[in-house]
């Protein structure tokens, strides 16, 4: 006669990688609370070259230089709160948001992308 143990601790095992109660498995990856994609308003072409991306929150201040090569600005890393973001370029008006609201589970920040339209003075 078959033993049916071995079905038995199988069902056991895949019911309890479903247990909500269990340890929680967080990976080691580092991800930031803001990604911002900045855009020129008039052409629509990514612009974040020269730009600065200011992010506020209470005493904590944090700024990023956009790269030539990049049209991805991101900051707040591993960091929840409500920011108020600016992003300043030469030639262009100030783009503010106030409110940017990064929330954070067991494990990481959940990322709040945003989207900078610049338009020219």
């Amino acid at each position: 006669m078959k033993s049916h143990l071995p079905k038995l601790l199988l069902i056991g095992v895949l019911i309890g990688c479903n247990d909500s109660t269990g340890p929680v498995m967080c990976t080691r990856e580092l991800r930031y609370g803001i990604g911002m994609l900045v855009v020129d308003a008039d052409s629509g072409v990514p612009s974040a070259s020269g730009a600065t991306m200011t992010l506020r929150e209470g005493t904590y201040v944090e700024s990023t230089i956009g790269r030539e090569d990049g049209s991805l600005l991101v900051g707040a890393p591993e960091r929840a709160g409500t920011y108020t973001v600016t992003v300043a370029r030469s030639g262009f008006h100030t783009w503010v948001q106030t409110d940017v609201v990064v929330t954070a589970d067991e494990c990481h920040v959940q990322t709040v992308s945003l989207r900078a339209q610049l338009e020219s003075i």
